[in-house]
């Protein structure tokens, strides 16, 4: 088995594709790209391939890499707005994972790994993906039942029940929302990455794309005041990116999880992935955890 750099964006998506098993959109090629276009930053994909019949090389492992110019060393290809990286191994292989990381020098900090091997198991755990699995759930007291206590219970009840009186009106599948989510993500978190253009940009280009995207839009009194954008994909519903100005209406960022929980329900999805972090309320929530691994290699 030989590793060889790959540094052709063309060749490297070529490799993507034959060896990616598309299992969450974070593996979807065009997803990443629709990141990367707006920071081309330098890539390296670790190819690694073997004799294979007529005397022709195989691939069987890529580590897909690019060099990150803001911090000076190499990252997962357009990591910043994905989670569930990992490198994609052909079926059977996954002896050779190890051996791809090695493969990598200078500074390396590859983060929000997923992978149930052996290796990357034994990798310090970064974070967690919050997942509820929907199976027997088909509606919002059959989540309360299964998952909180009878006292939170209660509490979820009257929470709602004061956003309510603020009668919202919920929208689903209006365009012009995604400018009022960006917006009021970008007010409501301090360190929102969609305060910048080019991060606004791909968010928007990722809709031009054949998924099953799901925007919900809340008002309240006549103005957005809520929005959320998710993506149904191979049944698994994921809760993107949303933003809630939570001073006009207190709990309306809550009630804004309710709407899209019900709406993975409605949509006959099989995991509600609420995804990376806790972001203060996913724990609160009593949401399984998948553990989301690191590796760092050399210095600062």
């Amino acid at each position: 088995m030989i590793i060889r750099k790959v540094t052709d964006l063309k060749e490297a998506e070529s490799l993507w594709r034959a060896l990616t098993p598309n299992a969450t959109i974070f593996d979807e090629w065009d997803f990443r790209y629709s990141f990367y276009k707006h920071k081309p930053y330098p890539i390296s994909f670790l190819a690694a391939e073997e004799e294979g019949g007529s005397g022709r090389r195989e691939a069987v492992g890529l580590l897909p890499l690019e060099y990150n110019e803001s911090w000076g060393g190499w990252e997962f290809f357009a990591e910043e707005h994905c989670e569930e990286s990992r490198p994609f191994i052909k079926a059977g292989r996954e002896d050779i994972i190890p051996k791809l990381y090695e493969a990598a020098s200078g500074l390396v900090k590859c983060d929000d790994i997923s992978g149930d091997d052996e290796f990357t198991r034994s990798l310090p755990i970064e974070d967690y993906i919050y997942v509820l699995p929907l199976a027997g759930l088909n509606s919002w007291e059959d989540y309360l039942k299964a998952r909180l206590s009878p006292k939170k219970q209660r509490n979820f009840r009257s929470d709602f029940r004061k956003v309510e009186a603020a009668s919202p009106k919920i929208f689903y599948g209006r365009q012009a929302d995604i400018d009022f989510l960006f917006k009021l993500n970008a007010a409501q978190f301090n360190d929102s990455y969609l305060q910048f253009k080019e991060d606004r940009d791909g968010w928007r280009d990722l809709l031009s794309l054949p998924f099953s995207w799901q925007i919900v839009g809340i008002e309240v009194s006549g103005s957005v005041q809520a929005a959320s954008l998710s993506v149904l994909y191979k049944d698994n519903y994921l809760y993107l990116i949303n933003g809630a100005n939570k001073t006009a209406v207190p709990g309306l960022g809550k009630y804004l999880n309710k709407i899209n929980l019900e709406r993975a329900m409605e949509l006959g999805a099989k995991h509600w992935d609420a995804g990376l972090g806790d972001c203060q309320w996913k724990e609160a929530w009593h949401l399984d955890k998948i553990p989301q691994y690191y590796f760092h290699k050399g210095e600062d």
